[in-house]
Parts: structure tokens; sequence; C-alpha cells
């Protein structure tokens, strides 16, 4: 089950109930939806959701992950990945959330063991350095597939966050986990990407008012802000990156395991975490 939004009989089907049921709560207005252009309900995961904590009304219908506990399940979605199966990793992550595991607990305990069983596999040489490469981009397409389907369509809070990596790191993987982590909690995030540079940030920062920046430093084969070649462009990055935030008046968040070689003064100037639930703590307060 992987579709965007489900129809009225699909949600009956979750929650064990008939599609008159699931028409009076929505006209209720107990469970939120839209309208196709025919007319017919669609309900999106998020309201889905949302609907099932208010009220305490529980998922009939069992998930093929129901039985697994979750070593099985990180295998599952380790094997998919390395199929190049985004679809069935999607299909896992909606799972999960519907069993209501918490989405910072699927970002550390899910995601993040998949991509640290996928860097070991790449380590003992189990795998090419391509087929890491391929491997992330699936993991990244089944997560910007899932943000879809759990997005958040409800007015946003008019906070602003913008989420980057440096200029020598490629991967955005880290970021695109704390996007989804941090819209999901009505915040408005833009996400650089990979590779952003100070002067464009330069420029960005000028036109646009942000609450906060997110910031990864990552230490896996694909990260080279880190190494000893380009840690005095990161420290230099990230120095100048604190002058602006000082100058906008923006928090500043650095999250990863990667802080060894980072000067003890930029440090400073930034709240660090190295979990993806502890994003959610500090932001909030």
């Amino acid at each position: 089950m992987n579709k965007k939004e489900l129809n009225t009989k699909q949600v009956g089907d979750l929650f064990g109930v008939d599609e008159s049921t699931v028409r009076r709560w929505s006209i209720s207005g107990k469970i939120k939806c839209a309208s196709s252009a025919g007319g017919h309900r669609k309900f999106s995961y998020y309201n889905i959701i949302q609907f099932s904590k208010k009220h305490g009304t529980k998922f009939k219908q069992k998930n093929d992950i129901d039985v697994l506990d979750s070593k099985q399940i990180i295998k599952k979605i380790t094997n998919f990945t390395l199929n190049h199966d985004s679809s069935s990793i999607e299909s896992i992550f909606i799972g999960l959330y519907l069993q209501g595991i918490q989405l910072s607990d699927l970002m550390d305990n899910y995601v993040e063991t998949v991509l640290v069983n996928i860097q070991s596999k790449l380590n003992t040489k189990k795998i090419s350095t391509a087929e890491e490469h391929i491997a992330r981009k699936i993991i990244s397409r089944s997560l910007n597939n899932f943000r879809e389907s759990i997005s958040n369509t409800q007015s946003k809070n008019n906070k602003n966050i913008l989420c980057l990596n440096l200029e020598n790191d490629i991967p955005d993987l880290p970021i695109d986990m704390i996007q989804i982590l941090l819209e999901n909690i009505n915040y408005n995030v833009q996400n650089c990407g990979s590779h952003t540079s100070t002067e464009n940030l330069k420029i960005l920062l000028s036109k646009k008012e942000y609450e906060a920046i997110f910031i990864y430093l990552c230490d896996r084969q694909c990260c080279t802000s880190t190494v000893s070649d380009n840690i005095k462009k990161t420290n230099h990055d990230l120095n100048e990156i604190g002058k602006l935030a000082k100058k906008y008046k923006i928090k500043l968040f650095l999250g990863g395991p990667s802080f060894k070689n980072v000067d003890k003064e930029n440090l400073k100037k930034y709240t660090r975490f190295t979990k993806y639930s502890e994003a959610l703590s500090i932001v909030s307060n």
C-alpha cells in the first residue's frame, strides 16, 4: 500500500468499518479529507494517523510487517535497497507509520541503521562504491515518496527553516530526514540539498527570513567535508555561516557524528545533535 491518498473504502478497510462510517466521520469533521475532481473523498496518511491518535480508533487491517521484529524489518529494507526496490521500501515506511512508529524513531532506528548496514557492506567490499551510491539514491527516492504520502497539509507556523550540506558534502539524505521531521511539526522547510556555498547562502539570507539553519556533517564514504583535505574549508564555512546567523539572528544546529576536527570556537556557535529525535526537541526550545 503506497498510494499517496486513500479512498473511503480503503480507509474503512484500515479501521475495519464500512464506508458509511468513514463518511460520517468525514462529515462530522472527525477525520479530514480532500475531494477529487469527481467529488470523491481522498484521505492522506497524515490525517488518518491524526484521527487514530485523537479518537483512539485502532487499525484493524494488518500490515505484512506486523509480525516482524525491527531486525527483520531492517534486513528487508536493506535487501530491497540493494535490489533497487524503492516501492517496497516506501510501503514498509508507511506500514511502520500506520503502526504508530514515531517519525523520529523511523529515522533513528530504521533508516539510519540501514545506511550503516550499507556502509558496512561497502567497507567489507561486499558491494562497490557505485552500488553504495545507487543504494542511497533508492533510499532517498523512497523517503521523498513517503514524505509526500504523509505530508502535513495543515497550516504552518510561519517559521522558515533552512537545511543544507556544506560545499564539500555531496549526500543530502540526513537533511532530507530532518526536513520530514520538521515539516511534520508544521515548520516551513527549505532544503538546499548538497554542496551549498557560503556565497550563495549570503544571497539567500539577504532575501528571506529564517528561524534556524540545520547542517549535517556525516562521516561516510560519500561525505568529504570532514576529511583532512577539506577540514580547513569546512571550518571556514562554518565560521562564515556563524557570522551570517549572528547578523540575521538565526539559530544554528549542527548534526552528525563528525565534530572531532571542527574548531571548538566554531562549535560554540552551534547547538549540536547526533540523533534525529534530538532535532525535534532542540528546535522547539
